[in-house]
């Protein structure tokens, strides 16, 4: 059984790279977005089982990316781990009032974040 599609939305290249050969070691697939708006696009076409949303973005921030997939009914199921290296209990709560499941911090560990992905993604029979 193949392990769910993780979408990956970050404006640093060098974050992509490593996430997304993280990510394919530990069986997943993996989709890549470099902005909010092609992170949208990405997410209602694709139907990602998770998304790795970083918050510090030009154009639109993560806060916003994250509200918007929200409000879509297309996009809404879709759990959201917000990843950041922005440290404060206020990107906490900024994520979870945009309707993320949660908030990394970066750097993080590898196993805290495959812990996290395992813990928030929907069985492939969900």
């Amino acid at each position: 059984m193949s392990k769910p599609t993780i979408l990956i939305v970050d404006d640093e290249p060098d974050v992509i790279t490593l996430l997304e050969r993280t990510l394919r070691l530990e069986g997943f697939e993996v989709l890549t977005a470099y902005d909010g708006l092609a992170a949208m696009d990405i997410a209602e076409n694709d139907q990602p089982g998770l998304i790795l949303l970083d918050i510090m973005m030009p154009m639109m921030s993560g806060y916003e990316v994250c509200e918007q997939l929200k409000a879509n009914p297309q996009t809404k199921h879709i759990p959201i781990i917000c990843v950041t290296s922005a440290h404060g209990q206020a990107n906490r709560e900024n994520a979870q009032r945009a309707g993320a499941q949660a908030l990394i911090m970066k750097p993080f560990m590898t196993k805290e974040l495959i812990a996290q992905i395992n813990r928030y993604l929907k069985p492939a029979d969900a």
